[in-house]
């Protein structure tokens, strides 16, 4: 029986919410870049107070929105912009996610120094991606400033953890 593509990433973001499981507070105010349909930000959106979804795809943001209201999820705004020039304030966000799209970003440290810098100071920094491994994703957010703290792989992806300087 062959594996479809929409199973292998609900395994994926199954594994990126455990991963992200000890940093979630429902104090939380989040933001996921290159989020896509949201998936890991509807998955997550019951554990924290507010996600802010940003996506360049007016198309998948508009697809997450629909699948946002249907599960009643009012906690997520969606916004469309650049993962590496968001609009945001510096240190704005408590928790900061990039799930599986670092791998496939033209300049992801450009993407990467615009997560530690809407983060709050001791903000947690999750990546997780299947292109790029641990010490790729490791050096970039060390690149940016941030202190990594924990690293894993599983089901064909990365995970890095770390915290905003």
């Amino acid at each position: 029986m062959a594996v479809t593509h929409e199973e292998t990433t609900r395994g994926a973001v199954r594994h990126f919410f455990a991963f992200a499981e000890p940093e979630l507070d429902l104090d939380d105010i989040c933001l996921e870049v290159h989020a896509g349909e949201a998936e890991v930000s509807r998955a997550l959106a019951h554990r924290v107070r507010q996600i802010t979804v940003v996506d360049s795809s007016l198309d998948a943001l508009t697809e997450g929105k629909r699948l946002a209201d249907r599960e009643a999820q009012t906690n997520l705004i969606f916004q469309r912009g650049d993962a590496a020039a968001l609009p945001q304030l510096n240190r704005t966000f408590t928790l900061v996610l990039c799930h599986d799209a670092l791998g496939t970003d033209e300049n992801p440290e450009a993407v990467v120094r615009e997560l530690v810098r809407v983060s709050r100071p001791g903000a947690a920094i999750l990546l997780a991606d299947s292109r790029l491994g641990v010490e790729e994703l490791s050096g970039l957010l060390s690149g940016a400033g941030a202190e990594v703290k924990r690293t894993d792989t599983a089901e064909g992806h990365a995970y890095v953890e770390a915290f905003a300087p």
